[in-house]
């Protein structure tokens, strides 16, 4: 009701809000009628990495959706993917921003796949987002809602240190906790600027004054964040969005005024920001006081007794607002149940008034209130999609012609078309003969329906008449015709049976393949006489030895030479290459769709057990009769994040140079409330990579990895020093 041209849902099962209050199979259909009455668009979530024995079950779920009409399907799961595509060839898919296609590889590899539309990572600049617009593929990009300071896809913190995946809908928004910055060098080891700040936690994003430069980028889609989000800011802000592109589109002025800012600061906020799209940084970028709903600030506490609290508001505030009171200890919020003035109980009191509240809370002098919904803008924004309708535009042609059966034909614009004809004949009038006005008027008469008649045609004979309650029903039964078609969309969509080749046997890999950071790793790594030894390019260029383990975030082009890959991209070029563990291999069909690519070798998801990493193996086998090099993570501090957002600049240089080499001179660590120390890795480009307090040593699952087939290990250093990696190196080959 407030202008969105198409409606993300999530059902019960794989979707990446697994706690949102989701659609059941009865709530969809009734959604996906609904909105495509409206001519609005319905895409439906299946965007979480999907285990081995969900493959045939999510299958099922996605025909289902078919079933239900509904127009798109997003996807995270490469192998899930690659089968929906053979399953359900007329089936639209959108990769989803969790399948993390940030580069010209990428977008070439989603169209070869017959994807219609990327949904862009968070942080891709605009200057990227012209670029990829000219390769024929529709792009989506978010522009108003909450951030992930990780790239979507690549965050396993939640997963590895709580036990509830984002990959699978289940973050637990570590993002939003509470961390100090923890600096080691020559002098010691020092916290940096105080303890405990939300250091992880952006700003939410807001781009509406920014449209314009977005629709000149060749922007295919606007994306608004809110399943969490309650039902009045997702009317809000659709609203908002609507407007700007209309305006844009029209070449009429629009302009984020200070009481539109406030309006969407009001409904949720933790303060704004442009985002990465047009590259804010540091403080621009980010909110270390607050996670969570800033709302707007109406005073501060100038006094309190034992009963009341004396504010002195700078902004108004009425009945049924909700506030809150910023103390050194703990905020408090609430309701305002009773608001007085001058001792008497008023509904509401306006900038400038000393208003007191009953003293129900603690309270300090000189603390911050804000107020966090306001009572009437919620009311306002229910109304706008309880009262209000939103019509579909139609057009009528209406024949009465002596002798015949009235005929009336309705039209929408999306080209339904119904037509109803009279019971009775029109007859020759005795008295007075019906009006082409009168007809026009009861025509008119639609807004019972979904419908209005932007215009009518009449063929009509003089002298003749038909009864009212006939004309009405006629009207009626076109206009219900008409409604009901719309509902569905996609008639005539296929389902196929799933072919799936037999796959090439392949030489074996080494039985330890490891990835090194340092010179000293790479030296102990070749001393132990491992043959496959894995770094990044700078490290590569320095030693002229060794393989390059490319940048999980590749913008440049890839080398022809044999290399890992940590990103999807990377497999578009059929070089040959292996998988690390961010490419989020987590059933067999996935690791099927990067051999076919021309993987010698792929690693499992960090996130994947033991047992599921056999299961995966013995699928893979019956499936695709041949077996596959599967390589299991053995040991390592698995990153946990990978952000373009770099936590060391933005505190000792508030983000105001780039490369500043600090994370070159010293030692950095995140540090949470119950100490656990996150080790930070910082890339050529800048990239912050938080790493795992302690590294996960998994080498004693290798004799029962062996038994179903898997041949090679993974070993990855970060921070071990040479005699760290000697000991690991001979324990792992004792297992070996």
């Amino acid at each position: 009701m407030n202008g969105a041209d198409a409606v993300y849902l999530g059902g019960k099962h794989y979707g990446a809000r697994a706690f949102a209050n989701n659609f059941d199979e009865a709530e969809m259909k009734q959604a996906v009628e609904y909105a495509h009455q409206y001519g609005v668009r319905v895409f439906v979530t299946v965007n979480t990495l999907i285990y081995e024995e969900e493959i045939q079950s999510c299958l099922d779920y996605i025909g289902k959706l078919q079933e239900l009409d509904v127009d798109a399907v997003l996807l995270q799961d490469l192998g899930l993917a690659m089968l929906v595509r053979q399953r359900y060839p007329n089936l639209e898919l959108h990769a989803s921003t969790q399948m993390h296609i940030h580069n010209r590889e990428g977008i070439a590899l989603m169209k070869e796949l017959g994807f219609q539309r990327v949904v862009l990572p968070r942080e891709t600049g605009i200057e990227d987002i012209r670029e990829y617009a000219k390769l024929g593929m529709n792009l989506e990009v978010f522009v108003q809602g909450a951030l992930c300071v990780s790239y979507s896809g690549q965050c396993l913190m939640s997963s590895l240190t709580l036990s509830r995946s984002g990959n699978r809908g289940e973050c637990a928004q570590n993002c939003r906790m509470q961390y100090s910055l923890e600096k080691t060098d020559m002098y010691g080891t020092q916290v940096l600027k105080g303890k405990h700040k939300y250091l992880l936690s952006p700003k939410d994003l807001n781009t509406l004054s920014h449209i314009g430069e977005l629709i000149d980028a060749g922007v295919y889609s606007f994306k608004i964040e809110g399943r969490m989000k309650r039902p009045e800011y997702v009317a809000l802000m659709t609203a908002c969005y609507r407007k700007a592109i209309d305006a844009y589109m029209a070449k009429e002025p629009f302009e984020v005024s200070a009481a539109l800012r406030e309006e969407m600061q009001k409904i949720f906020n933790r303060g704004f920001t442009a985002g990465h799209i047009f590259h804010e940084m540091g403080s621009h970028l980010m909110n270390p006081l607050r996670p969570n709903h800033m709302g707007i600030e109406i005073g501060k506490i100038v006094s309190f007794t034992k009963d009341k609290v004396q504010i002195l508001l700078t902004k108004q505030l009425s009945q049924g607002d909700g506030i809150r009171v910023l103390n050194e200890k703990e905020d408090c919020g609430f309701t305002i149940n009773r608001l007085y003035v001058n001792g008497y109980l008023v509904k509401q009191a306006e900038a400038g008034a000393l208003v007191e509240l009953d003293k129900t809370f603690y309270a300090q002098k000189g603390s911050r209130v804000l107020k966090t919904s306001d009572c009437k803008q919620l009311l306002d924004l229910q109304d706008s999609y309880t009262k209000n309708k939103r019509y579909v535009p139609a057009y009528a042609d209406f024949t009465m012609q002596l002798g015949d059966h009235a005929r009336l034909s309705v039209m929408d614009t999306d080209g339904f078309y119904a037509v109803c004809e009279s019971i009775d004949k029109v007859e020759r009038a005795i008295k007075t003969p019906l009006s082409k006005e009168r007809i026009v008027q009861q025509l008119q008469k639609s807004k019972d329906s979904i419908f209005q008649l932007e215009g009518i045609e009449l063929n009509v004979d003089e002298q003749v008449t038909l009864p009212i309650r006939e004309i009405n029903r006629m009207r009626r039964e076109a206009l219900e015709q008409l409604a009901n078609q719309r509902k569905l969309r996609h008639p005539h969509r296929l389902t196929k049976s799933i072919a799936l080749p037999k796959q090439k046997e392949m030489s074996p890999l080494a039985p330890i393949i490891a990835v090194v950071h340092t010179k000293e790793q790479y030296e102990a790594c070749q001393k132990a006489g491992i043959a496959m030894i894995f770094m990044y390019e700078e490290l590569h260029d320095k030693l002229q030895q060794g393989y390059v383990r490319t940048p999980r975030v590749m913008k440049q082009a890839y080398p022809d030479e044999f290399v890992m890959i940590q990103e999807n991209g990377g497999s578009y070029a059929k070089r040959p290459f292996l998988c690390d563990t961010s490419c989020n291999i987590i059933n067999h069909h996935s690791a099927a769709f990067f051999f076919q690519r021309g993987a010698r070798g792929v690693c499992f998801s960090l996130e994947a057990s033991l047992a599921q990493c056999c299961e995966i193996v013995k699928a893979y086998e019956a499936s695709y009769q041949a077996k596959g090099n599967f390589i299991y993570p053995v040991y390592g501090r698995e990153e946990l994040m990978l952000s373009e957002y770099c936590a060391i600049n933005a505190i000792e240089k508030d983000s105001d140079k780039k490369q500043c080499g600090l994370c070159r001179k010293a030692e950095y660590a995140l540090v949470d409330i119950k100490g656990q120390r996150y080790p930070l890795l910082c890339d050529k480009d800048c990239r912050m990579h938080i790493l795992n307090a302690q590294p996960r040593n998994r080498i004693a699952d290798i004799k029962q990895a062996k038994q179903v087939g898997i041949t090679s290990f993974l070993c990855v250093f970060t921070k071990e020093n040479k005699t760290q990696c000697v000991d690991i190196l001979q324990k792992l080959r004792g297992e070996v």
